[in-house]
């Protein structure tokens, strides 16, 4: 896993928040939050007529219960971070409001950095890609499930440098993760969004042996 990343040099970051500066100083840019672009239904419209918008009804959800405790140690561990980002990883707590728990992995050596957010708030799941993110941006495509769960990436446009994936664990929560290149990965032109699924894969494998 860990050479599939450097192949695309991903740094990943919150829900599709400001890509990293081409400036290689050596300090990662810091994670914008998820609420940045992405625009979250409030709880109060309720979960009825879910899926809404295109998007697909998640056939096999996991437990809720999988999405409660500290998403820096569940969603992937620090031997996994190390794969996916290299030893000097580090991370920290990174909740947002109006989505969720989270956590923000990075690597200042190589620009490298993902963040992940758990949407346990908007109780719209997939739907809210789907309704608000998909008419604004440039990119939006749906992914092959990811281990039998549907997922959606998209991205500013062709050339951004940072990718949001977001997978749907039920049609009421899932979890977003954004990526962006790290420093060799702009310089070659990769596209974080291949990075994301690859650390999408990694989380839904976790959070399925949790539950």
């Amino acid at each position: 896993m860990k050479r599939a990343l450097k192949a695309v040099a991903i740094v990943a970051v919150a829900t599709l928040g400001t890509a990293c500066s081409g400036e290689s100083d050596g300090d990662a840019q810091p994670v914008a939050s998820n609420s940045s672009v992405v625009e979250v239904p409030s709880s109060e419209a309720g979960t009825e007529g879910l899926p809404h918008s295109g998007a697909p009804a998640v056939a096999n959800p996991l437990p809720e219960s999988v999405l409660a405790g500290d998403p820096c140690a569940d969603a992937v561990t620090e031997e996994q971070a190390k794969e996916l980002l290299g030893d000097a990883v580090t991370h920290e707590r990174a909740d947002e409001e109006r989505l969720g728990p989270g956590c923000n992995w990075t690597n200042s050596d190589s620009g490298a950095a993902f963040r992940l957010n758990y949407d346990t708030k908007s109780r719209q799941g997939l739907s809210g890609d789907y309704a608000n993110s998909k008419p604004k941006m440039a990119i939006f495509n749906e992914l092959e499930p990811i281990d039998g769960f549907p997922a959606v990436a998209y991205k500013k446009a062709e050339d951004d440098l940072m990718c949001t994936t977001s997978v749907g664990l039920s049609d009421e929560y899932g979890f977003v993760l954004s990526v962006s290149l790290g420093y060799e990965g702009e310089e070659a032109g990769d596209d974080p969004c291949d990075g994301g699924r690859i650390v999408a894969e990694q989380i839904v494998s976790n959070l399925k042996a949790k539950a």
